[in-house]
Parts: C-alpha cells; sequence; structure tokens
C-alpha cells in the first residue's frame, strides 16, 4: 500500500508546484545528479578521488563543459591544455566541470563530496548557460545560480568566488535575451556581496558590435551546431580577460606577464579595483549607491581621481578644486562618480553594478583614459585604439540609460611637466581619435581642452597641475571655462 500512495504523494507534490509556480524553480535549486550516465558516474568518482588526493588545491573551477573543456589538447579547435597549464596549474587547479550539467548538478556534486576538505583561495564560477537552453527562465536560472553561491559559502566559507556571466551564443535569439537578463540580474546582485566577484567576460568575443562566431569550435564539427562553445582562442581570450582579476583574487602575481596579454582588450572588460589607493574603492562605490538613491541629480560626473579630487559628493577625503566646484556647481544637484586610479574597466563594472541606475541627469561629463595608458603588476597599459574603445564602451552604456541625457565627453589632459614627456603621444592619439569617432554623435560633445593647460612651449606649468597629472584649483577653473563655453554650465 505505501509503495502506492508514494507515486501518488509525489504527483500532488508536483501538481501544487505548478499551481504555485515553483516547480520550474524547484528543477534549478533542488540537487539532481545524472549517475544514469556511465561517463558522468565514473566522471563524479574520479573527482572524489582526486579531490582525496590534492587536498592543497588552491584554486577551484567550477562549472559545465566550456569548464571541463580545458582537459582537452585536440587541436587545432580544441586545445585547450596550455591555457590550462599558463593561467591554472601553478595555482594547483582542481578542474570540476562536468559537460551538460546545470545549477542542479552542480548543486548535487558539492552536496555529495566534490569540495569536501579543500580550502582554495578562489573558485571560479561558471554555470547556468545549460538550464537557460532547457528552457528556464531568467529568474529561474538566477535562482539556481544563486543556490550554488549559497552552497559555495556554506561549503567554502574561506574561498572567494569569482562568479562569471554566461557566455554569449547564437544558439537561439530567445536564449540570448534569457542570457543577458541573467547577468544584469548577477551583476546587482553581486555587487556588494563579500567573497563574490562578478566579472562579465563575454565582450571579448564580439568585433564590430558582433558576435565573432569564429571564436567558437561548434559550427566547424562534423555535424556543425550554433555557436556556444569557445574554441582554443577563445577559451584563452576568456582566460586572459578574467586573469588580473582572479590574481587579485589569488593576492598572487598574474601567471603571464600583463604586456603579454595583448590579444584581449583589457579596457572594455569590466572588473572592480585593480590598485589600491589612499581611500577605500569598495567603500566610496557603496556611498554612489546610497546618495544616488536619495537624489536626482542634474549633472553626473564619471571619471578617474581628476575627477574624484574636485569635490561634491561622495566626498572625498582629497578636494584639490573647492573654489572651483563651487564656482561650478554650487547649488546644483551633482553626483560624482569620480574613483581614484579608475581605468574605463573600473568604470565599466561601475556602471555595470547600479552606479548609473535610474539616473537621468540633464549633462553627464566623461573624463577617463588616463590610468588605461599606464601599466602595473595589475594592469597592463592599453593603447590609444584601446583606450578609445573602453570611452566608446562607456559612452553607450550612458547614452543606453539615460537617451536625454547630453553627454560631454572629455579628451585626456595632458600629463608630466616637459614637452617629451612620455605621454604626450599617446594621450594626443586618444583625443584624435576620440575626436573622429564622436564627431555627428547626437546629444554628445568631445571636448578637448588640453591646450588650455599648457605654457606657450607646451611645457605644463605647475600651478595647473602641481604633479604633472591632478588640476590645482586654478587647472579646475580652466574645465569650468571651458564647460561654460560649450554651454553646458551657465555663467556666473
Amino acid at each position: 500500500m505505501l509503495k502506492r500512495i508514494r507515486p501518488f504523494l509525489h504527483l500532488c507534490l508536483l501538481l501544487a508546484l505548478c499551481a504555485t509556480g515553483g516547480l520550474a524553480q524547484s528543477l534549478v535549486t533542488t540537487p539532481a545528479d545524472r549517475l544514469q550516465e556511465q561517463w558522468w558516474s565514473k566522471r563524479h568518482a574520479a573527482v572524489l578521488e582526486k579531490v582525496q588526493a590534492e587536498r592543497d588545491a588552491e584554486l577551484v573551477l567550477l562549472g559545465d563543459s566550456i569548464t571541463q573543456n580545458y582537459e582537452k589538447a585536440d587541436p587545432p579547435d580544441e586545445d585547450f591544455q596550455p591555457t590550462w597549464q599558463r593561467f591554472y596549474a601553478s595555482r594547483k587547479a582542481l578542474n570540476l566541470g562536468f559537460s551538460g550539467d546545470t545549477t542542479a548538478h552542480v548543486l548535487w556534486r558539492l552536496e555529495h563530496g566534490e569540495v569536501d576538505g579543500l580550502r582554495p583561495r578562489a573558485v571560479v564560477l561558471l554555470i547556468g548557460t545549460n538550464d537557460t537552453a532547457r528552457g528556464h527562465s531568467a529568474e529561474e536560472t538566477s535562482h539556481g545560480i544563486d543556490a550554488v553561491v549559497a552552497k559555495l559559502h556554506e561549503k567554502l566559507p574561506q574561498s572567494s568566488i569569482l562568479l562569471l556571466g554566461l557566455l554569449p551564443s547564437e544558439v537561439s535569439p530567445e536564449k540570448s535575451t534569457v542570457d543577458a537578463e541573467v547577468n544584469r540580474y548577477l551583476a546587482t546582485r553581486y555587487e556588494a556581496e563579500a567573497k563574490v566577484t562578478y566579472v562579465d567576460a563575454g565582450s571579448v568575443f564580439y568585433q564590430d558590435d558582433r558576435l565573432n562566431t569564429a571564436l567558437f569550435y561548434d559550427p566547424r564539427l562534423k555535424t556543425p551546431r550554433k555557436p556556444l562553445h569557445p574554441d582554443t582562442t577563445g577559451q584563452r581570450l576568456m582566460a586572459e580577460a578574467i586573469e588580473p582579476t582572479l590574481a587579485r583574487l589569488m593576492e598572487d602575481a598574474p601567471r603571464q606577464y600583463l604586456a603579454a596579454l595583448n590579444k584581449v582588450n583589457t579596457a572594455v572588460i569590466p572588473v572592480p579595483r585593480l590598485e589600491r589607493d589612499s581611500y577605500d574603492w569598495d567603500q566610496r562605490h557603496r556611498d554612489v549607491m546610497a546618495i544616488k538613491a536619495q537624489m536626482k541629480p542634474e549633472i553626473v560626473l564619471i571619471g578617474d581621481s581628476i575627477t574624484h579630487f574636485w569635490g561634491g559628493l561622495p566626498k572625498a577625503n582629497r578636494v584639490n578644486g573647492p573654489k572651483s566646484w563651487e564656482a561650478a556647481f554650487g547649488g546644483r544637484e551633482v553626483l560624482n562618480l569620480g574613483f581614484g586610479w579608475d581605468r574605463t574597466q573600473n568604470v565599466l563594472w561601475r556602471l555595470q553594478h547600479g552606479e548609473f541606475d535610474g539616473l537621468h541627469p540633464k549633462t553627464v561629463i566623461i573624463n577617463i583614459g588616463t590610468n588605461n595608458l599606464t601599466g602595473t603588476i595589475n594592469a597592463r597599459a592599453n593603447t590609444p585604439e584601446e583606450v578609445v574603445a573602453g570611452i566608446l564602451a562607456i559612452h553607450g552604456k550612458v547614452r543606453a540609460a539615460s537617451p536625454e541625457s547630453r553627454i560631454v565627453v572629455m579628451g585626456i589632459f595632458p600629463r608630466g611637466f616637459p614637452v617629451a614627456s612620455r605621454l604626450r603621444v599617446p594621450i594626443a592619439t586618444v583625443n584624435q581619435l576620440l575626436a573622429a569617432a564622436l564627431a555627428g554623435k547626437a546629444g554628445t560633445t568631445f571636448l578637448d581642452i588640453g591646450a588650455r593647460f599648457l605654457a606657450p612651449d607646451a611645457t605644463l606649468p605647475k600651478r595647473l597641475m602641481n604633479d604633472g597629472t591632478h588640476p590645482t584649483d586654478e587647472g579646475y577653473a580652466i574645465w569650468v571655462q571651458a564647460l561654460t563655453e560649450a554651454g553646458v554650465l551657465r555663467p556666473r
């Protein structure tokens, strides 16, 4: 009798879940195995043995076929071992990727020993594309990813999680739409959660605003399929894109000289803080999110330390231009989204994580790119062409979020006192390229005022920038005058 009742009760439960809309969500958040598939069962058993043997693993890569593919060495299209050896092997990494897995399958594996006894510094998590391919909605898939993150917190409380956005594909327009919704959710959901860093590396797969299908091996299979899995080059580009962030989370040196990471335009890959500075970057981001919720700014400034140190809200611990700020913005609601040491990729991360969401200012002033031209152990120097692409990406994000705003894009200010300063030429090149790229864009003004800072002999006076980079109050006054002449500010 009991055997007959159980199926009936199970059916009742399913009907109840359907009635409440909970069935689909339960499918992505309830652990499920694939033990009936022989290869999957054998791989799970092998992983358990490997976990026992490699308790000193410092890095875990967790996901589906895109992660499992790192074990392949099949040139030319599926030769992923060189990328694994370059970026992950020396970090004592474990590959916990299972082809075809969904969030439910990852949850089952986590509950059945695949990370037990480990204490890795970081986990790289890439999961969810099979959920959306099976028809799960963005909300359902996001719940599944949230459940995996929560389980990782429970199992590996000491580990940092590098959560990757779903990669682009051409499986179907419907899937691409849902994947984009998932990524938007993840960017917002994990913008301030401790131990979780969200990075969307999808931009490396685009060329001229179109998906570069040559970076996926699926169309070249004997039975061609729509692009979904990165090929040898695509997988390496993804590894290069996340390397600066992963190195920071691992608290070690990048596994390849950053200057050699030149196949990816790092200026367009959204990343959080890269450099330590005299202020708390994360706290400033939190301050921005709190302040913007309480105001409707007429003007929003976006930039790096040059903008950060001018003044306004959020308050900075260093203010170089109090008089010029008051002259320009006194009595107006102005939001300062300048962050010291930021590059274009940092600004893109901040925009992705809500700093401009819901804002519709009359004017947006963008002044960014100077730090992209300098390299450190955390980020390589970008070419002028790459910097322009980063600035245009920021412009595009702002324009999409607030179509009615007037956008003023500033040319990069001069740096270095002597004429022969090494950054003068690349700055001039960036400004020339920007002027051409922005010409004719409706609602956009490109404003290059660099010459106004220079003496007749083209040297940079210390009274205008006492460190050769950051304006003094007198230097900021030149910016105010230029904005006034351009009709951005009202004459006083």
